[in-house]
């Protein structure tokens, strides 16, 4: 196991260079780092070590991903012409073999899933296809986001009518719906299945090859989920505060119990030091000459 860099300073008794005269707390130190020069002529996983919370294995930083990117591009901006010479104080093949991007690399989940494509972006994906006859009456169609293929999906679902022989005498049902029940099955077994659907898997294999942004390469390093859901979670419904901060027309629907909200986490949590942290975002920047790299996602072509 390879000891974290910021464990070895710690044992030769050096600290970050701002937390070292400061009682700063990690948030208002990024704040204070991002002013005038304060972060020109340092290592960026100097200045990441001075924000963090966590131990020397595990930190966490009080910003969202498009947060960090902020600060990381303050960092380049206030050493403009020098940062590419001020990523770590060690060159990455001094401490690792083989440091990677957190690329997809997976099998597929599917039963017999053998079939494999490459999209015209570099992804490698399953090409599994599934030819299925259903029934129209009863087939419903759903689309959605699909996390594994990371694109929008149809999804094809089946509802079978409940079969009236099945319908014990204690189930309290009259009898239009009992009625109701009987020409459904019997039009469920009159239909002929005329409807063919072609299902592709499309799941993502591999992406490697392909330019991440930086949005992305947090986001996937990221132990913390991007949306928390939180609330009181009691009979009397939202905490005050809570509810103020509603508009009114919701406020109204939430005085009874209430059931937690959806929200974007806003701290960063990673299974490595802040040394390492400045690695990957040295490969971001490398992965095309002139800083050309995406920030965003929505930089991506």
């Amino acid at each position: 196991m390879t000891i974290p860099y910021a464990m070895l300073k710690v044992l030769k008794g050096e600290k970050p260079p701002y937390l070292k005269e400061s009682i700063r707390d990690p948030k208002s130190e990024s704040e204070f780092l991002m002013k005038d020069k304060n972060m020109k002529g340092y290592y960026l996983g100097d200045c990441l070590d001075s924000c963090r919370w966590g131990s020397d294995l595990t930190v966490m930083y009080e910003m969202t991903s498009k947060e960090m990117i902020t600060f990381v591009k303050i960092w380049m901006r206030q050493n403009k012409g020098n940062f590419q010479n001020l990523w770590h104080e060690r060159k990455i093949d001094e401490l690792y073999k083989k440091f990677e991007l957190p690329y997809i690399n997976r099998a597929c989940t599917g039963t017999d899933h053998k079939e494999i494509i490459m999209d015209i972006e570099g992804k490698l994906r399953c090409a599994h296809k599934e030819i299925m006859t259903l029934k129209p009456s009863f087939t419903h169609i759903f689309e959605g986001f699909d996390e594994s293929s990371q694109t929008k999906r149809i999804t094809y679902h089946v509802l079978n009518p409940v079969d009236p022989n099945k319908i014990r005498g204690d189930v309290d049902i009259d009898g239009d719906e009992f009625k109701h029940h009987v020409e459904e099955f019997k039009k469920w077994e009159e239909e002929e299945p005329t409807l063919v659907v072609t299902d592709y898997c499309y799941t993502i294999l591999s992406d490697r090859g392909t330019i991440l942004s930086l949005e992305t390469i947090l986001d996937r390093l990221n132990l913390e989920p991007i949306v928390r859901v939180f609330c009181n979670m009691t009979d009397q419904g939202c905490s005050p505060k809570r509810l103020m901060q509603m508009p009114k027309r919701e406020r109204e629907s939430y005085l009874g119990t209430c059931f937690g909200h959806i929200e974007k986490n806003n701290h960063l949590i990673f299974p490595f030091d802040d040394w390492n942290l400045a690695f990957y975002v040295q490969r971001w920047y490398e992965q095309l000459p002139n800083g050309k790299s995406p920030w965003f996602d929505k930089d991506v072509k």
